[in-house]
């Protein structure tokens, strides 16, 4: 069920413009979640360049000032109520054009590499989905990814998050998409 909804989801980023998906269970009871753990299943104990690390450390402080500075959660490696998983998914693809050439009345093929990037952020309570959020960077350009586009698509995901630490209630305040 889990991998359907982000194979449905990384589908229906890829094939938009840039914006914010999320899912949020209904039946999940929020005063009952203050802690978290923050994992990225994909990369396990895998060595990664230099170049990612950067990326992954930047993704993660900015998820960490997201749960604990803004919703009051506690990072906690020993039973945490919630498990907070987040993952950038990136893909490649050629993209073709056909044109005319009107000097040789042939056709010529031009074509142009394009880079697709997902950031999936869920959380979840034994093994279950409570809230899920994506952004798609494609309109992003590549050389435009940096800490600052991270930081937005971080924060734009999490206003869809609106619960504090040991709280039943949306927090009006956190779901305000104005520029901090």
């Amino acid at each position: 069920m889990k991998n359907g909804l982000l194979i449905f989801t990384t589908a229906l980023l890829l094939s938009c413009s840039p914006k914010v998906v999320t899912y949020t269970n209904s039946k999940a009871r929020f005063q009952n979640f203050s802690s978290y753990q923050m994992v990225n299943v994909k990369i396990g104990k895998r060595k990664l360049p230099a170049e990612a690390t950067e990326l992954l450390g930047i993704i993660e402080s900015r998820i960490r000032m997201e749960m604990e500075e803004k919703r009051n959660y506690v990072s906690s490696n020993i039973d945490p109520d919630l498990i907070l998983r987040y993952e950038l998914a990136s893909n490649t693809r050629t993209e073709r054009d056909n044109t005319n050439n009107s000097v040789f009345y042939a056709p010529s093929l031009n074509s142009r590499v394009i880079y697709e990037s997902v950031i999936l952020i869920e959380l979840l309570e034994n093994k279950r989905l409570i809230w899920q959020g994506s952004y798609d960077l494609n309109q992003s350009r590549r050389e435009a990814r940096n800490e600052t586009t991270v930081n937005k698509a971080i924060s734009l995901i999490f206003t869809t998050y609106p619960y504090k630490a040991g709280e039943a209630k949306p927090d009006p305040s956190l779901t305000s998409k104005k520029k901090k």
